[in-house]
């Protein structure tokens, strides 16, 4: 007999990494994008262990998000809830780690999309199944924008008080780019030196002659950036 099914209400966000298939295509005939596909796999399937070490001895192992790593694509999940400790919001953990890795990667020079839900869902540490994850898969694979977008449900268990997610154009979604979670390999004028470095990969990108989909999607991240650099903050917190 396999192992059972035991379905939990958990946090659930599935992001995937933008311009993987191209990089694929390429690495074929290239040894210079093959180096960068290498590259690029290792950051996926080193990401999260590395965010995970970091995180304090005093947190409790299962509240520590679950993930699993997928060709271009993370998946993670965390309790929703926790009854001994009434404070402990897991959306806002997978909400956090999302942040993370969007910095993460765009450190790496690629952006991300995907989609958060939150509801039932069974997770191992090889499979996932249940309908937030589906809803989040199917959030990330409906989206045009490399953003992270929540769930309607999500929304409904998001809580209030900082600008972790924002909304815009009638969806709610990560903040990406929040400040607090910037690279420490920053120093003096964090926040100014990494805005600053994703002003001029984008311009990069723009400038590369990418085919019109992957265009867009740098151009929508520069206008974003823009909105929310330090002088801006124009962008309303969800």
């Amino acid at each position: 007999m396999g192992v059972p099914v035991n379905f939990e209400d958990r946090a659930v966000a599935f992001i995937d990494v933008l311009g993987f298939k191209a990089l694929v295509g390429g690495a074929v005939n290239s040894e210079v994008q093959l180096n960068q596909l290498s590259n690029l796999i290792d950051l996926l399937s080193s990401a999260v262990p590395i965010l995970n070490s970091n995180v304090d001895a005093s947190v409790e192992a299962h509240l520590i998000p679950k993930h699993i790593y997928i060709s271009d694509c993370i998946i993670l999940s965390a309790p929703l809830t926790e009854a001994s400790q009434p404070s402990y919001d897991g959306l806002s953990i997978v909400v956090m780690r999302a942040i993370q890795l969007t910095h993460h990667f765009l450190n790496a020079g690629f952006l991300v999309r995907g989609g958060i839900s939150v509801g039932k869902v069974w997770h191992t540490d090889s499979n996932i199944v249940g309908p937030a994850y589906q809803d989040a898969y199917l959030l990330e694979h409906n989206g045009e924008e490399p953003i992270i977008v929540l769930s309607e449900t999500a929304k409904m268990h998001l809580r209030g008080g900082s600008r972790m997610c924002l909304q815009h154009d009638g969806k709610v979604f990560v903040n990406g780019l929040h400040d607090y979670y910037i690279s420490n390999k920053y120093q003096h004028g964090a926040i100014e030196q990494a805005y600053s470095q994703y002003e001029a990969l984008a311009d990069q990108m723009l400038a590369a002659g990418l085919p019109e989909s992957a265009h867009s999607k740098w151009s929508w991240f520069k206008k974003f950036l823009q909105s929310e650099a330090p002088e801006g903050l124009k962008w309303a917190q969800a």
